[in-house]
């Protein structure tokens, strides 16, 4: 996947989680942090090891920028 790609799934995702909420899109340091929670709170209900899925994001994201963070 191609960063392009990958900013247009967060831009979606961060859309869809705020008209789930009842909310206007909106795309700032709140944003990013109500749908880190969402995703939190989801995987302690889906029982996903959020800080090991944290943990190989980031390994990918240095894989994708070349280490740059």
């Amino acid at each position: 996947m191609n960063n392009a790609i990958g900013i247009e799934a967060a831009r979606a995702a961060l859309a869809r989680a705020a008209w789930a909420r009842g909310q206007t899109p909106h795309y700032d340091d709140e944003a990013i942090i109500d749908l880190l929670a969402d995703i939190r709170h989801f995987c302690v209900a889906a029982h996903i090891d959020f800080a090991t899925c944290n943990h190989l994001a980031e390994t990918h994201f240095k894989s994708e920028t070349g280490g740059a963070s």
